[in-house]
């Protein structure tokens, strides 16, 4: 079926290739804002890490008092106009779903929301239409565009494209690049995310410094903010991301017995028929509990279906009565941080 495929990568090659020209040669208009904005993307169709970095830049801005504004386009949420909620945000009315902001929106409101934060998390679908409202409405210092590295109608100051040890060679529909490898010259900085990873094979960029990065795991955590003290009893996982393997290696790191590893699509919006697969499974096994991703687990959390629900359903039970937990992890800098952090030190002399 791949081969048959191949045929569609290269027209989807020569389309990439035109439209890269255009804006190289400056044929098709690039917006340039008043804020300062930095990119962060790939050019995989998703697993790569791109939030996690853009949390990580982020909360290093927002450290230094920095008025800053995330935007992303809200992947599969329901709801396609622009959507906005500030950091701290309180939620009692159950305003803030995965329907309206999606997964990944969540994740960042809810990692980012501390004290002193000044920021805000918008998510549209039309990245310059969401960046030109947010320039001119909020006045903000910086915006982060998550996922804008293809996204090239948009100036950004910094430009940072992340990529995994193992990457595709074929663009989409035969495989999930977006674009070819050798187009990561032209970002400002290329991130390499090793994950969990202990030894990853070396990729080449040539005359471009790497910025090495992993994920730090910290600890599983429940619906109540519990955290899970027995983290090596046989459990059933579950995640919709888009490198299911990834989590099944950080089980592994940790010596957990799965029972059961259930995987789903990427940005996986769960039906009944999947919380009562997920229950049934746990069941079976006989497991102590049930892991799944952050990113998994608010979309069933931050769901409409539990926060304006009247009574009880299969997704509250699966939060509230049954051990489930996820693991919450960062992206820490292994090698080269200096380049990343001196270069937005610069940026930020000018705000």
């Amino acid at each position: 079926m791949k081969l048959l495929l191949i045929p569609l990568s290269y027209l989807f090659r020569l389309i990439v290739f035109i439209r890269n020209i255009l804006y190289n040669k400056e044929l098709l208009n690039i917006k340039e804002l008043s804020a300062k904005v930095i990119s962060v993307g790939n050019i995989a169709a998703g697993g790569t890490g791109k939030t996690p970095l853009v949390e990580l830049i982020a909360d290093y801005i927002l450290e230094r008092g920095k008025f800053v504004v995330i935007i992303l386009r809200g992947y599969k949420r329901e709801h396609d106009d622009i959507k906005v909620v500030e950091l701290g945000f309180d939620n009692a009315k159950g305003e803030l779903n995965s329907e309206n902001f999606g997964d990944e929106g969540i994740i960042l409101f809810e990692n980012l929301s501390k004290k002193n934060a000044k920021g805000l998390i918008i998510v549209g679908d039309d990245k310059t239409k969401t960046a030109k409202f947010s320039n001119s409405k909020f006045k903000p210092e910086i915006i982060i565009i998550d996922d804008g590295f293809q996204h090239r109608k948009l100036y950004r100051d910094i430009d940072i494209v992340i990529i995994n040890p193992h990457s595709d060679k074929h663009l989409l529909p035969a495989g999930n690049l977006r674009e070819p490898l050798r187009n990561i010259s032209r970002a400002d900085f290329i991130v390499i995310n090793n994950k969990f990873e202990k030894n990853p094979p070396m990729i080449n960029t040539k005359h471009k410094q790497k910025i090495i990065c992993s994920y730090n795991f910290e600890r599983f955590y429940n619906a109540k903010g519990e955290s899970l003290a027995q983290e090596q009893a046989e459990t059933v996982a579950f995640c919709g991301v888009g490198e299911p393997d990834s989590f099944k290696t950080l089980l592994s790191e940790l010596g957990i017995k799965v029972n059961d590893f259930i995987k789903f699509p990427d940005h996986h919006s769960f039906g009944i028929g999947d919380i009562e697969r997920i229950i049934d499974s746990f069941e079976k096994t006989k497991s102590k509990f049930i892991l799944t991703t952050q990113k998994d687990f608010v979309r069933i959390k931050n769901s409409e279906l539990v926060l304006k629900a009247s009574g009880d359903n299969v997704y509250k039970r699966l939060l509230f009565n049954y051990p489930l937990y996820y693991a919450k992890i960062k992206m820490q800098i292994e090698k080269n941080s200096e380049l990343l952090f001196n270069e937005i030190d610069n940026l930020l002399r000018f705000v």
